[in-house]
């Protein structure tokens, strides 16, 4: 991904792949959030408004060596 100018905004460029593997249209709505794995602070991209018990899941996995 990259971040980039728009109308003076910065912006997330997202590769055409991703959006195809994420099944993410033109006009679609994306969600970022920002948790933490361990020390380090991720941001996940949801097609879907914060669901705290999939997250959980998530960053669990993750803490455990998960990398799915």
């Amino acid at each position: 991904m990259k971040i980039e100018d728009w109308d003076g905004d910065a912006a997330i460029r997202i590769p055409e792949e991703m959006l195809q593997e994420m099944g993410i249209n033109v006009g679609d709505t994306l969600y970022l959030f920002e948790e933490y794995v361990g020390d380090t602070r991720c941001l996940i991209l949801s097609k879907k408004p914060k669901d705290p018990d999939r997250v959980n899941e998530l960053v669990e996995h993750w803490n455990q060596g998960g990398v799915d």
